[in-house]
């Protein structure tokens, strides 16, 4: 592989496609039962699949519907917990986004009834969750409402939205200057008498909720609430940013931390939150919100040194994660710096590209190894999809990661 790319050209193209054949199969090879999650197993895998084939005219989609069946059968049969990234509300997502999509067809089966009746149990499990204080969207209770989302809308659809934005209301924790924010519970980790912990980050933190808040806004569930939570939140991340660190925004933080640097990444740092920032801005109309979210993003282009902890390819928070928000960054504020920022990090992600040989693609690090990982969130999966756009795919896929 060259180690510098432009985008229109034959190389680039040809290279995608090898790539995208080689993670094809390997994800195709894998069994059709077995961890039915959206983000880590068989509907994940269903989906990238299901991308491929539109791409490239693929019309048998057997081994697709196979996967989808034995997600399906294991929320049927109890062996899947709620939440999103592993359990029934990101398989059900999934199921939902396919058909919506028009990426699975049946005329003989209707896929909002099959799902109908998982609605009140998620919903409860999100409340009690909510009152724990565990509103994670990939673990705890707000991945529901991005299945809601893909429901057909519905005075029942409606009301369960409209009282999990009061609930998140009534827990958030509000400062005298109008800023809102949440406490992280680090997963469980923390008691009752911790000090106060907050995260910022887009897949565990405030910058999810505003996201999914915004998307909420966006289809007009509770607009009132909606936008008072999310106009608080964006107040206090923005009170709490960095005030001389290479990073604009922290990680996580306690009451007066120092400054603290946080990675270049979807998940943690200023990538992820500057989506949000400016997701909220173009949804609700507010130009300081994209000011700000441009700042940052021309600020993160910089960051090209060892601090940005890049360490294998994966879209949540490798070299094609970074080069794919960048892309969206440089459609929605057009400059060079971006665009080449974005072809940089494009180049470092050949770079992790396994030799021919190898069944693997792209291996993950994990724990200071690497290892395979097929997975629609930090593997095979992730960067596949990513790829598919880059040749013109549709980008609808994007939405489990709060993007748009």
């Amino acid at each position: 592989m060259t180690s510098v790319y432009t985008l229109t050209s034959e190389d680039f193209s040809a290279d995608c496609r090898t790539i995208l054949d080689r993670i094809y199969h390997h994800i195709a090879g894998q069994p059709t039962d077995g961890h039915a999650s959206l983000l880590g197993g068989q509907m994940g895998y269903a989906l990238f699949e299901a991308y491929y084939h539109r791409h490239f005219g693929i019309k048998d989609d057997g081994r697709i519907w196979e996967r989808v069946s034995s997600s399906l059968n294991d929320i049927q049969e109890g062996k899947l917990i709620h939440s999103f990234a592993g359990g029934i509300a990101g398989v059900a997502w999934g199921f939902l986004h396919l058909f919506n999509e028009g990426l699975l067809q049946d005329d003989e089966i209707d896929p909002q009834s099959i799902v109908e009746d998982l609605d009140e149990g998620l919903f409860e499990s999100a409340m009690l969750l909510l009152a724990d204080g565990n509103f994670d969207y990939l673990h705890g209770a707000l991945g529901v409402c991005l299945y809601f989302l893909e429901r057909t809308p519905s005075p029942k659809i409606t009301s369960y939205i409209d009282q999990i934005v009061e609930q998140l209301s009534l827990v958030a924790v509000r400062f005298p200057s109008g800023s809102i924010t949440w406490e992280f519970d680090d997963f469980g980790r923390r008691g009752s008498s911790s000090p106060p912990l907050y995260n910022l980050g887009l897949s565990h933190g405030t910058a999810s909720i505003v996201a999914i808040l915004t998307l909420l806004y966006e289809k007009g569930h509770s607009p009132v609430t909606c936008k008072e939570l999310i106009t608080g939140a964006l107040r206090w991340m923005w009170n709490v940013r960095n005030k001389s660190a290479q990073s604009v925004f922290p990680s996580v933080i306690q009451a007066n931390a120092p400054d603290q640097e946080s990675r270049l990444a979807w998940c943690y740092g200023d990538l992820g939150i500057a989506n949000t920032f400016l997701l909220a801005g173009q949804k609700l109309q507010n130009e300081f919100w994209v000011e700000i979210a441009e700042q940052t993003i021309i600020r993160a282009a910089a960051r090209r040194g060892r601090d940005v902890a890049m360490k294998d390819a994966a879209l949540c928070h490798g070299t094609l994660g970074a080069a794919y928000l960048f892309g969206k960054f440089a459609e929605a504020f057009p400059q060079h710096l971006l665009e080449s920022t974005k072809i940089y990090w494009l180049s470092k992600t050949f770079d992790f590209v396994q030799p021919a040989g190898s069944e693997d693609v792209f291996l993950s690090y994990s724990g200071e190894r690497y290892e395979s990982n097929l997975s629609l969130l930090d593997g095979e999966a992730s960067i596949g999809m990513a790829l598919l756009t880059y040749l013109g795919a549709s980008r609808a896929w994007e939405r489990f990661l709060l993007l748009s």
